[in-house]
């Protein structure tokens, strides 16, 4: 994923923005750089900027809906909706990575009620398929996004 502008530390800041659904600092992070390698991570900021009011969230959020569209990846019109604010999922404050990481490996859960994955001998909830994921970070959260639609969700930051 990391391509020219986002390698290193620009890149780590955006995971950091999209994890704790800071929108203002995510799109401090995004001006002036493509959104194309990381449009699944600047949908979630760009969601979050909208919430809270921050300048210049709805042309970002038109340009971030239109990429998305554009690229057509797993999870990218569920983004691209949702930037739009044309969606009726419950909001579920889960790790998009964590959701991965678990259809990946497979036999996981996730509880609904606080968006943990957990190992499916630890807990109850609803059973993560394991799956056969796409390359590439940005692919992989995208196709968690996709499955959790499905499930009738749609990613709100963890707040502790």
């Amino acid at each position: 994923m990391c391509v020219g502008d986002w390698e290193g530390e620009a890149l780590a800041r955006l995971r950091a923005a999209a994890h704790l659904g800071d929108g203002a600092g995510g799109c401090e992070v995004l001006r002036g750089r493509p959104l194309r390698p990381v449009l699944q991570y600047a949908g979630d900021v760009i969601t979050a900027a909208l919430a809270q009011g921050v300048p210049g969230a709805e042309a970002l959020a038109r340009e971030c809906a239109d990429e998305l569209r554009r690229r057509g990846g797993p999870g990218d019109a569920e983004l691209a909706a949702e930037l739009e604010g044309d969606t009726g999922l419950t909001g579920l404050p889960v790790d998009l990575g964590a959701v991965a990481a678990a259809m990946d490996e497979g036999f996981h859960v996730l509880d609904v009620e606080r968006g943990d994955v957990l190992a499916v001998d630890e807990g109850e909830g609803l059973l993560i398929p394991p799956a056969v994921l796409p390359e590439g970070e940005d692919a992989r959260r995208g196709a968690a996004r996709e499955w959790l639609a499905r499930q009738g969700y749609r990613v709100v930051p963890r707040v502790l």
